[in-house]
């Protein structure tokens, strides 16, 4: 059984291919710029060289099938059992499902919560079911690590006949890396209680017991929780009331300066809003970088304060994804003055920036530790394990 992971994103795709029997990487390939005339493409089958070239890469059809391409020097339609998707939300519906025109319909249901993920994922769904006709598309969504959160942490203080009409409630997002988190820190640390921290251009903290998630930052939207590079994470509903009126804003206004002009880039005016980028102008003495850090870093040490308490303590808190793998300084003042909760960081193993590993002091009560997460891997995991069940 060999199955091949799609992972689209707003200007880039990338996919690999997964022998099922070991969860060995078989084929993998990135394509970076599409739709610009010096895009990349780079693939890689087992044991081979790396190919790279530079192109124009018109639009997402043409990247998918030049991949597909590739991977026929090898592999034909044949060889795959099913393309796999790290689709996003959709109402009514979490798990891991076949892509069916039902599935598909209750994705476009909660588009608006999601628009830019779900579009990428409609998007390369639909050419794969074009390219891939004979193959079976499967998503693994994004919310379903978190199915198991109580009422009590998932539910918000609205008229309950709008959560039961509308599925107004906390989903949370991020599920595979924090599921790879978990299932990680338990193998190297025999972690059951541990603090996911996924903080990159898209951040979130988990809190999970015994390889389940309790507890997570996001919401019913990727918009709750923390800040992000571009999207505003937590805010007062009625703030962004009062700023509709007063700037005379529509819906779309609104969707767009919460979707596109907040978080890291709202603070900082760094358009990026990408933490290196941040972290450079900071050196720089900019203050509005610093106080966009500063902001950052406040909310992720607050959820983390948080989740000690749902958690009664942790065994582990890990730091995954660009930031929270790559930034010493980020993941220094994060864990800053929290030795009387058991959290005390090792400043020389935290500077060597391990890439995977433990950075606490040996006097620290809580671990602290870098694990890079493997998405990819989660969902093709759930889908053998979907199609085993199915076939």
């Amino acid at each position: 059984m060999k199955i091949l992971i799609a992972n689209p994103g707003s200007t880039s795709y990338k996919c690999k291919l997964y022998d099922a029997g070991n969860m060995d990487i078989l084929f993998q390939a990135v394509v970076e710029k599409i739709g610009q005339k010096d895009a990349i493409f780079r693939f890689a089958f087992k044991g081979d060289k790396e190919i790279k070239n530079v192109l124009e890469i018109k639009d997402y059809f043409t990247a998918v099938n030049m991949t597909l391409k590739a991977l026929s020097e090898k592999y034909s339609a044949n060889d795959i059992s099913a393309v796999g998707f790290k689709t996003v939300h959709a109402k009514g519906i979490s798990g891991c499902v076949e892509l069916t025109n039902d599935v598909i319909e209750a994705m476009k249901e909660y588009r608006p919560l999601a628009p830019v993920h779900t579009d990428v994922y409609l998007t390369a769904i639909s050419i794969f079911k074009d390219l891939l006709d004979t193959v079976p598309l499967v998503g693994l969504f994004e919310t379903h690590f978190h199915t198991n959160i109580p009422p009590e942490a998932y539910m918000y203080g609205i008229p309950y006949e709008y959560y039961e009409k509308h599925g107004i409630r906390k989903y949370g997002f991020h599920g595979a890396s924090h599921r790879y988190i978990a299932l990680r820190a338990k193998e190297l640390f025999d972690a059951d209680k541990v603090i996911s921290c996924h903080l990159g251009g898209s951040s979130s903290v988990c809190a999970i017991k015994n390889g389940v998630s309790v507890d997570t930052s996001m919401g019913m939207s990727p918009q709750c929780g923390l800040i992000n590079a571009k999207r505003v994470g937590d805010l007062d509903s009625y703030a962004l009331l009062y700023l509709m009126q007063k700037e005379n804003l529509s819906i779309d206004d609104a969707i767009e300066i919460l979707m596109t002009k907040g978080g890291l880039y709202g603070i900082s005016g760094i358009k990026s809003g990408d933490l290196r980028d941040i972290e450079t102008e900071m050196d720089k003495g900019n203050y509005r970088a610093k106080l966009a850090f500063d902001t950052f870093v406040y909310n992720v040490k607050r959820y983390i304060g948080e989740y000690l308490a749902i958690l009664n303590g942790a065994d582990c808190i890990v730091f995954t994804a660009g930031g929270g793998q790559n930034s010493v300084l980020l993941r220094k003042k994060i864990t800053e003055n929290m030795e009387n909760l058991g959290v005390i960081l090792d400043d020389r193993k935290n500077e060597s920036n391990p890439k995977e590993g433990l950075i606490s002091s040996d006097a620290s009560p809580v671990k602290i530790a870098i694990i890079p997460t493997n998405e990819e891997f989660i969902v093709a995991n759930e889908v053998r394990n979907f199609l085993d069940k199915n076939n």
